[in-house]
């Protein structure tokens, strides 16, 4: 029973990691929180792989802005048929 309740909060922890993850890509607000106080954002200390994870996010950062960028125009012009300049 007690292994099942541990697995249940490493599962749980682990889920909470990812939206924090996926939040930091498309948020430029809340990545700018979370990358100056890291601590506060996950309610804890992190772990060595948290604080990698964080140094392998900051180096792919300008790639996903890119990629977030054009995708935003893509939605917005209807597929690349032009905007005015606004994407």
């Amino acid at each position: 029973m007690a292994e099942a309740k541990r697995a249940a909060k490493k599962a749980g922890k682990s889920d909470l990691r990812r939206q924090i993850v996926a939040k930091a890509i498309v948020d430029p607000k809340f990545r700018k929180e979370l990358f100056a106080s890291p601590e506060k954002v996950f309610g804890e200390r992190l772990s060595a792989s948290d604080t990698a994870a964080l140094a392998r996010i900051q180096r792919m950062l300008p790639a996903l802005d890119d990629i977030v960028t054009h995708l935003a125009g893509e939605v917005l012009c209807g597929g690349g048929g032009g905007c005015g300049g606004l994407a």
